[in-house]
């Protein structure tokens, strides 16, 4: 009985791995030290392999492009117009909050008007009136019959 031949490891990995790790490199750069400490370790092993070392050439060129790339100061144009709009906006933004804090507390003021107006109907009893006799704020009214019966 023959046995298939050992594979001898190889250096390779899965794709899965490659695209990881270039993942992980594209969004942190050549430097280990920028990479996620929790994935760190992984990403050395594979950064140890052939595919892995040509991933981290590619990106310690990109890194040091970025490095020698000198960004223009703005110039004093721009720096105006950013300033000029700064405080409009947060005046806009001020006095939308007041509109809508003010808003606010005026319905909660109706809502509480709404709520004891309410409570007040539902708890005044109903006035008793006897049909013998009106009391107003004049006197009390007699009605047709006994004020013809007493005559002059």
């Amino acid at each position: 009985m023959t046995f298939p031949p050992e594979k001898e490891p190889s250096n390779a990995a899965s794709p899965s791995e490659a695209a990881r790790f270039e993942a992980l490199v594209a969004a942190y750069g050549a430097d280990p030290a920028r990479w996620p400490q929790e994935r760190r370790a992984a990403a050395l092993t594979f950064a140890a392999t052939e595919a892995g070392r040509a991933l981290l050439d590619r990106a310690r060129a990109l890194d040091d492009a970025l490095l020698r790339l000198a960004v223009p100061p703005p110039s004093r144009a721009l720096e105006a117009r950013v300033l000029a709009a700064g405080p409009r906006r947060v005046a806009l933004r001020v006095k939308l909050r007041r509109l809508l804090i003010g808003s606010g507390l005026v319905g909660i003021g109706m809502a509480g008007l709404l709520t004891g107006a309410a409570a007040v109907f539902a708890i005044t009893p109903a006035p008793v009136v006897s049909g013998s006799e009106i009391s107003t704020a004049f006197g009390s009214l007699e009605t047709d019959t006994r004020a013809g019966q007493e005559g002059p």
